[in-house]
């Protein structure tokens, strides 16, 4: 009986450990920079994100990982269209693969 009550206990505790660095990971998550930007066009919504264009308010280029915020939203960027590297995009427009966050 006190072997079950042992191990119930150090069940919750590793539980609790767990939850704990989990719910510190996604705050630490929130509170990374954020890029202001534009969503000019939603092209379609699909299990792996949104596919849209997407114009930046600031000159530099757009990388996975990178988040966006858009009307009180924020989004993270999980992929960039490659288009012809002889186009130059008009004024930071780039098609990206977006989660709302």
């Amino acid at each position: 009986m006190s072997l079950l009550l042992l191990g119930l206990f150090v069940l919750a505790i590793g539980l609790m450990f767990s939850l704990y660095r989990n719910h510190n990971r996604k705050k630490a998550v929130l509170w990374g920079p954020v890029r202001s930007a534009n969503i000019l066009k939603i092209h379609s919504y699909r299990s792996f994100g949104i596919l849209a264009t997407v114009r930046f308010k600031d000159e530099q280029v757009p990388h996975i990982g990178d988040r966006l915020h858009e009307g009180g939203n924020i989004y993270e960027i999980t992929g960039v269209v490659d288009t012809d590297p002889a186009l130059e995009h008009p004024n930071n427009t780039w098609d990206c693969r977006l989660v709302k966050i």
